[in-house]
Parts: structure tokens; sequence; C-alpha cells
């Protein structure tokens, strides 16, 4: 019989804000502590993204920290290194990540192994202590890295004292950068655990918000996603205001009688008018058609979640109601549906996706406590396929 992957979660901010203060015994608590057996069993990976991550954690004054990296560490115990990738990267490469890339693929590009060994090959030459010899050694990029080599404490010395970053200590620290330098660890391998310093939930609170005291960036995010999908819905309401309007004319054109009545020739030219109307409101209305008509949806969120997006502006639209701020949020997360098993979300969101059939819908699991249950149906599908 074949092994069984893991069955595959997305949770809300909701669900990990419940988790991490709830008391023993409680629902959350339960379910919480189940998540973490099921984890540890390797029979779920829970992924970690970068509106969850910040919504959560949030930049707080210093006499909250306990509470924040005690929040990260709940996302640390569960996520582990599961992540999904920022939605604009989903078309990119991998809809999940098992390496803790949630952070956007540019943001992490920016942290290269190769420009920090430059940046410290400079420092280094214009440290105090420097030698000659040394200074010979900085001159290509080869000699250095048969003097790490050779000289380990010497090495370790100067990559402390002019290490360029605000985290990545431990890398250097393990005596990973001088392997590298070294030539004994590929630049893939080096990358790949430098980038997890920034992306392990408690060292990212540190960093972004301590180290390099940033805002939080997760509410002007959430402002410009709602407002980009008020003025999409905006334009496909002021299209199909315009249809309405139009079909409304022709039809009591079509409808005259006496000596107001259309022409055999003028009727036909209407006729064919509103059955053209009718069609272009079939199109205008059908997210198919919508990512056809914008490509660039595609480019953006890949084929699966593009076609999500689009179901949800059109359950706006037949909705009738204001898209919200929060709504931004709730947006991007449902893109991930087409790559989990399980998701959690807002309950409005969730109902609103479920009333208009939009794609994997059935995915969405109605409260927290549901969840466990939920999970062992899906293992129960996966051995049932394992057993045919």
């Amino acid at each position: 019989m074949l092994a069984m992957r893991p069955i595959r979660l997305h949770l809300d901010t909701s669900d990990y804000a419940a988790m991490y203060r709830a008391e023993p015994g409680t629902m959350p608590a339960r379910v919480r502590d189940e998540l973490m057996e099921m984890v540890g069993g390797g029979r779920i990976e829970i992924g970690l993204s970068y509106h969850v991550f910040f919504e959560l954690m949030r930049k707080a004054e210093p006499k909250h920290r306990e509470d924040r990296l005690k929040r990260a560490g709940l996302l640390k115990e569960l996520c582990g290194r599961n992540a999904f990738p920022y939605p604009t990267d989903l078309p990119h490469g991998p809809a999940f990540s098992t390496e803790g890339l949630w952070l956007p693929r540019i943001d992490i590009e920016e942290i290269e192994i190769e420009r920090v060994v430059e940046s410290m090959m400079r420092a280094i030459a214009l440290h105090p202590e420097v030698t000659r010899h040394e200074l010979r050694v900085l001159s290509k990029r080869k000699y250095f890295a048969r003097w790490a080599s050779d000289n380990p404490a010497r090495f370790a010395q100067f990559a402390q004292q002019v290490w360029p970053l605000k985290f990545g200590t431990a890398f250097v620290e393990s005596g990973d950068l001088r392997r590298y330098v070294s030539e004994e660890v590929t630049r893939n391998d080096a990358n790949l655990k430098l980038r997890f310093d920034i992306t392990d939930p408690v060292i990212a609170y540190e960093v972004w918000f301590e180290r390099y005291g940033r805002d939080d960036p997760i509410a002007e995010r959430r402002n410009n996603i709602a407002s980009h999908l008020v003025l999409v819905l905006q334009e496909v309401q002021s299209m199909l205001g315009g249809a309405a309007d139009l079909h409304a004319r022709v039809k009591e054109a079509i409808a005259l009688r006496g000596d107001d009545a259309l022409s055999a020739d003028g009727r036909e030219r209407l006729l064919k008018l509103r059955a053209d109307l009718k069609a272009f409101r079939a199109e205008i209305t059908s997210p198919q058609e919508l990512c056809e008509r914008v490509p660039r949806w595609k480019e953006l969120l890949g084929g699966q979640a593009s076609l999500v997006a689009a179901q949800i502006l059109f359950a706006f639209h037949r909705e009738k109601r204001a898209i919200k701020q929060s709504d931004g949020i709730d947006f991007v997360h449902a893109m991930y549906l087409p790559y989990c098993d399980l998701w959690r979300g807002d309950k409005a969101f969730s109902d609103l996706l479920i009333k208009h059939r939009v794609n994997f819908c059935e995915r969405a699991v109605p409260t927290l406590a549901s969840v466990p249950e939920r999970i062992e149906i899906e293992i129960g599908k996966l051995r049932a396929v394992a057993r045919e």
C-alpha cells in the first residue's frame, strides 16, 4: 500500500488567536492539542501565510512582547516549515512550500548569500585588524574560500564583527557561513538556511518589528486589495447597468404598435441587438469569461486561483452588498482554496463561497471545533483510494 500524503490545511487567523490563548479544557485548547498531535504524527500539514502572520502578530508595545512571542511560538509549532506562498507568487512556483517560504518571492530573493559574502569581504578589507596577507586573500573569491577553510577561528572572528544583516547570526555561529565560503555547502543550501531565519515566526517577529523597526504592513495591503475589488466590481456593475438600460429601450421599441411600430427591417435589427445584449450579459457575468478578458488575473494568481477570484467577485455582485476592508484579507485567504484539502476562513465569507458555489467551496470547514473530524474524514477518503 502506498504511503498516504498528509492532509493539507489552511487555518483562519481567528483560529490561531483562539488557540494560543485557550485555557486548558476549552474547545480551542482541545483542538490545538489534537492538531499538534496530528502534526507530530505526520498526518497533516498546516501552511502559514504572509497575511495570517501579520494579522496575528501585529506591531505591539514592548509590554506585549511576551504575548507576541507566544503567538509566534504557536505558529512555529503548528506550521513548522510548511507555508503557502504569497498570492502573486502562486503562478511562479510550488503552491505549497515545505521550506517556510511565505514572504513575497521578491523579498526572499533579496536575501542572497553571495551578495552578503561580497559585502563582508569589503567590510573585512576595511577592518583595522586586517593584515596585508589577508588583504591579498580578499582580492579574489577563490583565495578567500581557501583562507576561510584553513583559518576557521580567524574567519569566525571577522564574520561576527562585520556580519551585515540584523538576522542570520545562527547561520554564522553554526559554521554554515564558513562552510559555504569554503565551498563545502552549495549556494542553494546556504540560501535556504539563511532565509529560514527570516521566515521562522519567532525570529521574523523580532527581525521585522524590533531589529528593523518596521511598521505593520497588513492594514495598508488589506485596504489596497479591498479598494481594488471595489473598483473592479464597480466597473462590472457599470457595464451591466449600461447593458440593462439599453436592453430596456430595445424592448420598449420592439413593443411599439400602430403608427409607432418599427419597420420589418428595423424590428429585425433590434431583435438581433436584443439577442446580442443577452449574450453579452451572459459573458460578462461568467467568471471564466472575465478571466479571459482580463489575462492579468491569471498572470497575478495563476489559473485556478484567478477563477476563484472571479467567482468571488461575481458573488459580491449578486449579493449586492458593499465590500468591507476586512473582505480584502478574506479574499486573499480564499486564493489558497485550490491548494489545500481543508480551508478555514471568516464565517460570513465562507457562507458566501458556499452559497454561490465557488470552486473548492466544499473544502471550507464551518467551525474550528469541526476541524479534527473533517481531517479524519479526509484521511478516510485517502485510505479508501489507497485500497483501490
